[in-house]
């Protein structure tokens, strides 16, 4: 069974991520280079707002929700399908639903075998800084807590 969210799961996002992408996509650089997921309350530097990430959170937390919905919906006889399309409740290719709970494993559905349909929004809680080794390697830093950002 998938464990709720914590931090492993979030050590877990960022590495994944880091190997589809650069850390300037997943973190904000302040003013003195350091790399983190938010800007500190009370940063008095120049901000910029990240939108990369939020498509690589987006598509993890999605997943990951499905992963932990799966033994819930097979009780009620169903399967969480990640980007599911029914074309007849509006929910097109180029706007699946997030986890559509249905009767069938199958992305594209009828409306008569859709169970739940489920719209997931989160990030990541606590603030992290990535720091790259000489080796080409990196470490995460968690730094803070939400109320710190």
């Amino acid at each position: 069974m998938t464990s709720l969210w914590g931090k492993t799961q979030e050590i877990d996002f960022f590495k994944k991520s880091l190997t589809l992408t650069t850390p300037d996509q997943l973190f904000y650089l302040t003013d003195d280079g350091k790399y983190l997921a938010y800007w500190p309350k009370g940063y008095g530097g120049e901000k910029t707002t990240l939108q990369s990430r939020n498509a690589f959170i987006g598509n993890y937390t999605e997943k990951w929700t499905a992963d932990l919905l799966n033994e819930i919906a097979g009780t009620i006889g169903g399967y969480p399908v990640h980007k599911a399309v029914c074309e007849e409740i509006a929910l097109p290719n180029n706007s699946p639903a997030d986890i559509a709970i249905c009767k069938t494993h199958r992305k594209v559905e009828v409306p008569r075998n859709n169970l739940l349909i489920i719209e997931v929004k989160m990030s990541v809680v606590w603030n992290w800084q990535y720091i790259p080794n000489p080796n080409g390697n990196f470490e995460l830093e968690r730094i803070g807590v939400i109320s710190q950002h």
